[in-house]
């Protein structure tokens, strides 16, 4: 999915090297010019992190 296409309830999902599986909740997203700010909450707790708009991450709605 594109990074641009996100909204706050949709899943992400970080596979590990390990085999493990990190579920993230989209907490909220929001424009910085070109680039894309995303709030994520997993068990680790709340991160956000910078994206460019055409980038695309794993993700279910």
């Amino acid at each position: 999915m594109k990074i641009s296409q996100l909204k706050p309830g949709y899943k992400v999902f970080e596979y590990k090297d390990s085999g493990g599986v990190v579920h993230y909740e989209v907490v909220s997203i929001r424009q910085v010019g070109k680039m894309f700010e995303v709030t994520f909450r997993s068990a680790l707790g709340m991160a956000s992190a910078m994206y460019p708009a055409n980038g695309f991450i794993q993700a279910a709605a």
